[in-house]
């Protein structure tokens, strides 16, 4: 028994790992995003992009060799075969208990943070941007340091993670109901880590 629990926690940590590289290029982060939002071929989402499918396909492979994303459907058309892929699932955590440590899965985990902030500014940036022609009332930006004990860290981070999983089943209950109402587009970025408390002092 405790021999299967090691191998499951070995493959986790491999499967964790496999997920931070698939996901620490941005273009493969805005697939899983386009994936996870409704099923694509790939040719669809490189018309979204504004990319040529060629560029795209060995990214799909990636993500899909991940566990990221999967095959959902074939359709066949003019004489082709259309391949619809779907995300695996809508979020993706990663624990450090689930990436082993070395300073390769270290770069690995920065490429990937590196990824998904350098996104949240450029999102922020053109929010930005369009305040003076749109006004963007329900945007927000917030950065705080709090002195926590461990504990408490802990319980905050189950609360984030309870909303966003709550944020996520209202969004599917939507999905698929029949409401006319129009909905937008919203990122939400949160990192809850701990910090130097002189780093930047003067």
């Amino acid at each position: 028994m405790a021999k299967k629990k090691e191998q499951d926690t070995a493959e986790g940590r491999t499967s964790g790992l496999e997920q931070v590289r698939a996901l620490a290029h941005p273009l493969r982060l805005r697939l899983f995003e386009m994936f996870a939002e409704r099923p694509r071929t790939t040719k669809q989402a490189a018309e979204e992009l504004g990319e040529a499918p060629t560029r795209l396909y060995h990214h799909v492979a990636a993500l899909e060799s991940a566990g990221l994303v999967r095959l959902c459907e074939t359709r066949r058309k003019r004489g082709t075969t259309e391949k619809y892929f779907e995300a695996v699932k809508h979020r993706v955590v990663t624990e450090a208990k689930n990436v082993p440590f070395g300073d390769a899965a270290r770069r690995d985990l920065e490429a990937m943070g590196f990824v998904v902030f350098d996104r949240a500014r450029n999102e922020l940036a053109r929010a930005l941007a369009a305040l003076k022609d749109t006004g963007h009332p329900e945007l927000l930006a917030i950065r705080g340091v709090f002195h926590l004990t461990p504990s408490a860290a802990k319980k905050l981070r189950k609360e984030l993670t309870e909303l966003l999983a709550g944020l996520r089943r209202a969004a599917d209950a939507k999905r698929g109901s029949r409401s006319k109402a129009k909905r937008g587009r919203y990122s939400l970025t949160i990192a809850l880590l701990p910090t130097d408390d002189a780093e930047g002092a003067s």
